[in-house]
């Protein structure tokens, strides 16, 4: 069976459901250009930061849109004082909204940096973060309650991670691969780009029979699929997939698109200021103005006491 799409091809901050072998294999790919690089903050983050937050908002993206219900999915690392990155916070919507942020320390980190050189290596996830914990949340809108799964940092890359969640947490088979990666094009600035494949097993059963046989091809092709695979801007997610899963058979589902956008804004930000003390809210006001910046966007909000007393 050739490889086929229902719809036009995926295009740059996009994602889409994949069928592998008859239903045997599913999971979403996922491809990204500007929105990363928004997300991400273009020089906001050194490099080997954003890589690593990067691939938290990957995940976070894949796996929001496999929910079956209206709600946003959480990725949250936090890191030890044996590392540099002390927290990943990664956040994307079902409807394909993402946003990020990180906190490091840079003395840690230029040491971390020094150290690999030596070895002409690069620190993956479990240097960079010290060891430390990997946690998922799903948290569905309206009255459902929230569930977070808890697992070590394990392995080289948050992927690593994933799967190590996913198996401990769901015991469902999971592959994730993902890349990170920054384009430079001349004339243009260098901007952040990303990719990634997830796929699942699918349990058998009367109508899919045994789908092992498909899930240990799936696996041993993912194991060959390249960095540069996933960031080419020139090649399609529909090239990427066939070229990993001709033998199978592969359709590509309608793709949706993702985007940065930040859920913060002045007016929930003064709403919750307004519920302080006005003694509290004194306290917080310098030279006459308070200032809060959201993590995620670092848009700046400058209040003064009369937009509190409105």
């Amino acid at each position: 069976m050739n490889a086929q799409a229902k719809n036009p091809k995926m295009t740059d901050n996009q994602i889409a459901a994949v069928q592998i072998g008859d239903g045997a294999v599913r999971g979403r790919i996922l491809r990204l250009g500007t929105a990363l690089d928004e997300v991400l903050g273009g020089d906001r983050y050194p490099n080997s930061v954003a890589t690593l937050l990067g691939e938290a908002v990957m995940i976070s993206a894949l796996v929001a849109d496999a929910l079956k219900f209206k709600g946003r999915f959480l990725v949250q690392a936090h890191g030890t004082n044996e590392g540099a990155v002390s927290l990943l916070a990664a956040e994307c919507t079902t409807d394909g909204n993402m946003r990020a942020y990180a906190r490091f320390d840079p003395a840690s980190l230029e040491r971390i940096l020094a150290e690999n050189s030596k070895n002409n290596t690069r620190p993956d996830a479990k240097t960079l973060m010290g060891g430390g914990t990997f946690a998922m949340t799903i948290e569905p809108d309206g009255s459902r309650e929230n569930y977070q799964g808890i697992s070590a940092i394990e392995g080289a890359s948050l992927a690593d991670c994933a799967e190590h969640f996913f198996k401990q947490s769901e015991q469902v088979p999971t592959r994730i691969r993902l890349a990170v990666g920054r384009l430079h094009m001349p004339d243009q600035d260098p901007q952040w780009r990303g990719g990634g494949l997830m796929v699942q097993r699918v349990a058998g059963d009367a109508g899919r029979g045994d789908t092992d046989e498909a899930w240990e091809l799936s696996k041993a092709v993912m194991g060959t699929l390249k960095d540069e695979e996933l960031l080419d801007p020139d090649l399609a997610s529909e090239q990427v997939l066939y070229r990993l899963f001709h033998e199978l058979g592969v359709r590509v589902d309608t793709p949706k698109h993702v985007r940065a956008q930040c859920s913060c804004s002045r007016e929930r930000l003064l709403e919750s200021l307004k519920s302080f003390e006005v003694k509290d809210q004194d306290d917080m006001f310098i030279d006459g103005k308070l200032t809060a910046k959201c993590e995620f966007c670092a848009t700046d909000y400058v209040f003064t006491p009369e937009d509190l007393t409105d």
